[in-house]
């Protein structure tokens, strides 16, 4: 019987999380950025393709252990500078981040200490109210959405639609693959639903950004997909939600920054495991949070790795998963 194996329902829950987690604070204004009003068209072309190379994965079986330890410090990384740079701006800005990082840091050491089933237990409990979250940013949101906004389309070239197209299928598919290696039996249907459904919640939120700010605005601003849960106002009675409903996205991140840690911790001794923290930690307090501003001049040059890594991944050899 193989270690450590996950059932259907924790595996798409999982994937859920894990294809939304290089968003926040980096994927979006990213893609805007790149794409602007041809986001839609380039997201939804990148699911499509990040689809099909998650096909070629499950066929391939699993990934390499140096690909699961490049993948985990990527994505812990940029989930850390997302969740500590979002809680110190908005929710937690007399916080110093030192504080912040101490307390996820803490959380994600105590989680690599237990196996990933029971990881898998959590953010089936925290599913419903991420869920419910979404549906009522939603549904309080759509009718400040302006379809004007999202016009004109076709107006940029070929190129920049297919820099988009690679930039969302990376950022959406890299994280995933860090799940590859628990699949035990499941069919490709199974793997694939917590992919798309991720994503399709992921493009229903790029419709609201440019739908409500316009893409020459919400390129200007961080955390568009904060910021837009601020325009609610429910009946012109119930306001100032916005620190509830965000809460989806820390706890997504947190899942997410769970599984990189144990994907991480299983893959390596314990020395190594030590010293990766420690540099993740430092380096996010000492360099990136300081200069976040600057840190998004060279988001290029991290989507052109996420790009690479994922090819990496899929010619790399299998791993192999231990069994009792």
């Amino acid at each position: 019987m193989k270690q450590y194996m996950i059932n259907k329902r924790q595996y798409i829950i999982l994937s859920f999380f894990l294809t939304r987690f290089l968003f926040l604070g980096v994927g979006f204004s990213s893609l805007i950025n790149v794409s602007k009003n041809d986001l839609l068209i380039s997201s939804f072309l990148g699911m499509l393709l990040g689809y099909f190379l998650l096909y070629l994965f499950y066929k391939k079986g699993s990934i390499g252990k140096t690909s699961s330890i490049l993948i985990s410090i990527a994505t812990l990384t940029t989930g850390l500078l997302a969740i500590t740079t979002l809680t110190g701006t908005y929710l937690l800005f007399d916080t110093p981040t030192i504080f912040i990082m101490g307390a996820f840091f803490v959380v994600l050491l105590y989680g690599s200490t237990k196996e990933l089933k029971v990881v898998s237990r959590v953010s089936e409990i925290f599913y419903p109210f991420c869920l419910t979250m979404i549906i009522i940013g939603l549904l309080a949101l759509i009718y400040l959405v302006n379809l004007y906004n999202l016009l004109p389309i076709f107006k940029t070239s070929l190129w920049v639609v297919i820099k988009g197209i690679l930039i969302f299928a990376a950022t959406s598919l890299m994280p995933n693959l860090l799940l590859l290696n628990y699949k035990d039996d499941l069919k490709f249907k199974d793997v694939g639903f917590g992919y798309i459904l991720g994503c399709l919640i992921t493009i229903l939120t790029m419709f609201y950004i440019l739908g409500i700010y316009g893409a020459e605005f919400a390129m200007t601003v961080r955390f568009p997909e904060y910021l837009i849960l601020k325009k609610i106002n429910i009946f012109n009675y119930i306001s100032n939600i916005e620190n509830i409903l965000v809460m989806d996205w820390v706890v997504n991140l947190t899942i997410g920054g769970l599984i990189c840690t144990k994907v991480l911790k299983e893959n390596t001794n314990v020395y190594f495991f030590a010293t990766i923290l420690a540099l993740i930690f430092l380096g996010n307090e000492l360099i990136l949070n300081k200069n976040y501003v600057n840190v998004l001049y060279y988001k290029n040059y991290f989507f052109m790795c996420c790009i690479g890594i994922t090819l990496l991944s899929l010619i790399l050899g299998k791993k192999k998963v231990s069994e009792t």
